[in-house]
């Protein structure tokens, strides 16, 4: 089967095609955007299954040399401490891209593969009015609306050698340097984390069995006092945490789909950071 994976110099798509190479033989073509560091991925495929897209349509063509089975839709634009939130941006990869890619496809005549639309569980928030959650759901009823997609919404995600800007991470940096933590948040706001293997197992099954139309990847939510509390159960260094004290409780915890037909997670958190910490 040939699999077009989009955003694949992302870390939850390096993950996959980890996965994919070591124990299938699919053919992979992956999607990056122009100017991206592809020394990573040039050792696990050709690096002529490369496409390079600079956000013009025209940077697509040469997905006509490949009749395309499946798509794995990973690309994404969320703002956050090192991504600024620049509108462009946004839109053309939460919205733009996978819009140029159908087309793309349409316009040589070829049938449109099955999509593998990987969205945010920011979409069932109805507290987000942000252009971040306007531009994937906007993606995906496009995609609802033409052809055989199936979505699966994330939460919290989070896994070993992880370099983003998350909760985890957070706590791992502070209880090294020894620098109090302060939380932004009620330490009663729950949080849904989901060890990435996990979220990898779910893409694996996707490919042979065709999940839910919409599907929510998700385990036993946590308040962010529950994690910090298992944190320190398992990890050497401790972390101290500075808590807001006027800040309400948010729910950043939106379960919108039921979890994919036969995933259930084998990770708690502290098995996870088990892992992770060892």
């Amino acid at each position: 089967m040939n699999i077009l994976i989009t955003g694949a110099n992302g870390y939850l798509a390096k993950n996959f095609i980890k996965k994919l190479v070591g124990e299938t033989n699919h053919r992979l073509i992956l999607l990056v955007r122009k100017g991206s560091d592809i020394n990573e991925l040039i050792e696990l495929v050709n690096n002529s299954n490369i496409i390079l897209y600079d956000g013009s349509r025209k940077s697509l063509q040469n997905l006509n040399n490949y009749k395309v089975d499946l798509v794995f839709h990973l690309a994404n634009y969320y703002p956050d401490s090192k991504r600024p939130a620049i509108p462009e941006k946004i839109i053309n990869s939460n919205l733009t891209l996978i819009i140029d890619i159908v087309e793309t496809l349409r316009v040589k005549g070829n049938n449109i593969p099955r999509i593998i639309n990987v969205s945010s569980s920011v979409v069932n928030n109805n507290d987000d009015n942000s252009l971040y959650k306007i531009t994937k759901k906007c993606a995906e009823s496009y995609l609802k609306s033409q052809m055989n997609c199936q979505t699966y919404f994330l939460h919290n995600i989070y896994g070993k050698d992880d370099t983003r800007p998350k909760l985890i991470n957070h706590l791992i940096n502070s209880s090294k340097s020894g620098e109090k933590l302060k939380m932004m948040c009620h330490c009663d706001t729950k949080i849904n984390l989901v060890y990435v293997k996990d979220v990898i197992e779910a893409f694996m099954l996707g490919l042979e069995k065709k999940p839910n139309s919409e599907n929510d990847i998700y385990t036993d939510s946590l308040t962010l006092k529950e994690v910090v509390d298992t944190f320190n159960k398992v990890s050497e260094n401790q972390v101290y945490v500075e808590w807001p004290r006027d800040e309400k409780i948010k729910n950043s915890n939106c379960i919108g789909s039921k979890t994919p037909t036969g995933w259930k997670p084998k990770y708690n958190l502290t098995s996870g950071l088990s892992e992770i910490l060892k």
